[in-house]
């Protein structure tokens, strides 16, 4: 079976919702940075930041936040996501998702994993076995405050992050960093970034005006570990 990434199912979703944007409606885009700190060295920067003097972070979650948003009406057709157990690791990470949307969690180890929701708005816990599979669907919105965080009672390090929102205003970043949305309503929003296996969050006001595009890029370092 074919997967599709999980970047292209965020494009989809977001082309999808532009299809339908209002001409008057506005654009935020922008690229996500990690700035290292060498008093705060991030040991898992590896992982999450492909070339270093660039400094493109991948896997965060940026969003926009506001009441107004709460509004939007859903799409007519609920997506599914895969994430896959891939050698001892959740594959993708980090996952964000509209309400009523689907994860279908898939174990390709010649081992018994488990898939348990350790915290967020959803209570489950299956164990899979080599090729099993098991489907949960999301219905709660935890926003970016409160993601479903995803673990494995057999191997305590593999862990995932799940973000259900109620708006379609959100992305999570690929390996070059770049978040975009469109069909942005005018008004004044906040605008956050969270990287969730860092710890690192950071948010900025935005104006967004009809008919033009935001260019916002978005810096983090240690110094934004919430304690």
């Amino acid at each position: 079976m074919t997967r599709i990434p999980i970047a292209a199912i965020h494009l989809v979703a977001l082309l999808t919702f532009a299809c339908t944007a209002n001409a008057a409606d506005g654009v935020i885009e922008g690229t996500a940075f990690y700035q290292p700190d060498s008093q705060k060295p991030w040991r898992y920067a590896r992982y999450y930041v492909a070339d270093a003097k660039k400094g493109h972070l991948a896997e965060a979650v940026v969003c926009l936040t506001d009441r107004q948003l709460r509004g939007l009406r859903p799409p007519m057709e609920s997506r599914t996501v895969t994430v896959g157990q891939e050698d001892y690791r959740f594959i993708p990470e980090t996952v964000a998702l509209r309400i009523g949307d689907q994860v279908k969690f898939t174990n390709s180890d010649a081992t018994l994993h488990n898939v348990m929701a350790l915290g967020g708005n959803e209570s489950f816990n299956v164990s899979l076995a080599q090729d099993g599979e098991f489907t949960q669907t999301f219905r709660r919105a935890g926003n970016l405050k409160q993601p479903v965080k995803i673990g494995c009672s057999f191997h305590s390090q593999m862990q995932a992050w799940i973000f259900v929102f109620d708006h379609p205003f959100y992305a999570v970043t690929a390996e070059n960093g770049r978040y975009r949305f469109e069909g942005v309503p005018p008004g004044e929003y906040t605008l956050e970034l969270f990287h969730p296996a860092g710890g690192m969050r950071v948010s900025r006001a935005v104006t967004v005006t009809a008919g033009q595009t935001n260019s916002i890029d978005l810096r983090t370092s240690p110094a934004d570990i919430i304690k």
